[in-house]
């Protein structure tokens, strides 16, 4: 398997190509174009018991489709396209078993079948913070593909600490942890600096994040609009 990332930064493509037998599964209408001796099933993730149910709790928790869609190459070469909803960048993350990536829901794309997906309970510290109270958690052993609103960069933490706004997070890795916090010392600053609250990110691992806000972004469109 291969998969090549074109038209960076603003619209990337993922480009997968296949070898017979190989597979990927892509979120619910990630797939642009296919071509090759492809077979295309939808179902839920590798592995799963009561599958309906926990594909239910995905999306019903994290915001991901109920579904998602398998792609296999049957013989010769195959090839098929991925992009995710929103414009912006996609980065490829290696899992190689020794650790998880935690997902914020609409950031995931596509993984291969040693890559399983589960959802985790950020708990009571996300309650006010007013974004979603889960993650998905991808563990296993492969290539996850994942996308960002806008650019997405990433920085690597050494028993260190990055604050960081809520609506920027994509993903970070397992060795991590983190705590949701005011981004100033009161709560009439906090929330007059337009930031509010903040997570504080702590600890050794990688955090990808996004340029752009989804909600900051869908808000001002909104208020763009007339009225219905």
């Amino acid at each position: 398997m291969n998969i090549q990332l074109d038209y960076k930064p603003a619209h990337t493509l993922a480009v997968v190509d296949l070898d017979p037998g190989e597979l990927i599964r892509a979120e619910s209408g990630a797939m642009v174009s296919m071509k090759g001796d492809m077979a295309v099933q939808t179902g839920g993730q590798p592995g799963e018991k009561k599958g309906i149910f926990r594909r239910l709790k995905r999306t019903v928790l994290s915001g991901e489709t109920f579904f998602t869609n398998t792609f296999q190459c049957q013989s010769g070469a195959a090839q098929v396209t991925l992009a995710p909803k929103l414009c912006g960048d996609m980065v490829v993350h290696d899992l190689t078993g020794d650790h998880e990536l935690m997902i914020q829901g609409s950031s995931y794309v596509a993984a291969p079948d040693p890559v399983s997906l589960d959802t985790k309970w950020q708990g009571f510290r996300k309650l006010f913070s007013g974004e979603s109270l889960w993650f998905l958690r991808a563990f296993g052993q492969g290539p996850v593909v994942i996308n960002a609103f806008g650019a997405i960069a990433h920085k690597d933490l050494n028993n260190e600490s990055l604050i960081l706004d809520t609506g920027h997070l994509v993903a970070f890795t397992s060795g991590l942890d983190y705590k949701v916090r005011k981004a100033s010392k009161g709560w009439i600053s906090s929330f007059l600096s337009g930031e509010g609250l903040v997570l504080e990110i702590r600890g050794t691992g990688r955090v990808y994040m996004q340029s752009r806000n989804p909600g900051d972004y869908g808000t001002f469109i909104g208020a763009q609009l007339p009225p219905r």
